[in-house]
C-alpha cells in the first residue's frame, strides 16, 4: 500500500516535472532559434521532466501490478515480489543512465549562471543543483551494480535454474517500464507544446 510519504513525494516529482515541462515550453521555439548552450539547457530540463513523469508513473503502476495483479487469473502464476523487484530495477537503471548526464548539464549550467551573474537566486539554484547532482551520482554509484546484477540474472541467468513464470514475469517487467516511458514522454511532451503555443519570448521584440 502507498504510504503517506511516497504519495507526498509523488506528488511534489509530478509537481516539479510539471514545471519542468512548462517552463522549457515557454521557450522551447525560441531556444531552437538561438541554439548554443542555451537550447542544450532546455532540452536538458524537457529529459528532466520525462524522467521524472516516468518515474511517478512507473511506481504508479508497479504498486497497481502488484496488488491487482495476483487477482487476475492469466496472473496467477506469476511471483509479483519478484515483478516488483525487477520492475524497479529495471526502471532505477533506465533513469539513472539518464539523469546523470543530463543533471550534470543543468549543474554547471547554473554554476556558469552564477559565475555571471552573482546573486542569490543563482547561488541557490547552484547550491541546489550541485546537492542533487552528488546525491543523485552517489545513489546511482552505489545501487546501480545490484540493480544491473540483478537485472542480468533475470534475463540473462541459466535458463536450466529458472520457472516457467520467470519468462512472464520479464515480458510484464518491459512492458510496464515501456509503459512508463511512454507516459512520461507523452505527458511531458503535452505540457511543453501547451506552454510553447502559449509564450513568445520573441513578441516584445518585434
Amino acid at each position: 500500500m502507498l504510504s503517506i510519504g511516497l504519495v507526498l513525494v509523488l506528488v511534489l516529482d509530478f509537481a516539479i516535472s510539471w514545471s519542468n515541462a512548462y517552463t522549457c515550453g515557454t521557450v522551447w521555439s525560441e531556444s531552437k532559434e538561438t541554439g548554443g548552450f542555451f537550447r542544450v539547457n532546455v532540452v536538458a530540463g524537457y529529459i528532466m521532466s520525462i524522467i521524472g513523469f516516468t518515474q511517478v508513473y512507473g511506481i504508479i503502476y508497479i504498486v497497481l501490478f502488484y496488488y491487482i495483479g495476483p487477482h487476475i487469473e492469466k496472473f496467477q502464476n506469476i511471483d509479483f515480489s519478484q515483478f516488483a523487484q525487477l520492475s524497479s530495477d529495471l526502471l532505477f537503471v533506465g533513469i539513472g543512465f539518464a539523469i546523470i548526464p543530463t543533471g550534470f548539464l543543468i549543474w554547471i549550467n547554473s554554476l556558469r549562471a552564477f559565475w555571471k551573474n552573482k546573486t542569490l537566486k543563482n547561488g541557490l539554484v547552484g547550491g541546489w543543483n550541485s546537492y542533487a547532482q552528488i546525491r543523485n551520482t552517489v545513489t546511482v554509484a552505489r545501487e546501480m551494480p545490484s540493480a544491473i546484477g540483478r537485472l542480468a540474472e533475470a534475463f540473462f541467468g541459466d535458463k536450466g535454474k529458472k520457472k516457467k513464470s520467470d519468462g512472464a514475469v520479464a515480458l510484464l517487467v518491459i512492458f510496464v517500464t515501456i509503459l512508463a516511458l511512454l507516459a512520461g514522454y507523452f505527458t511531458a511532451s503535452a505540457i511543453m507544446k501547451m506552454a510553447d503555443r502559449k509564450y513568445d519570448a520573441f513578441e516584445g521584440l518585434q
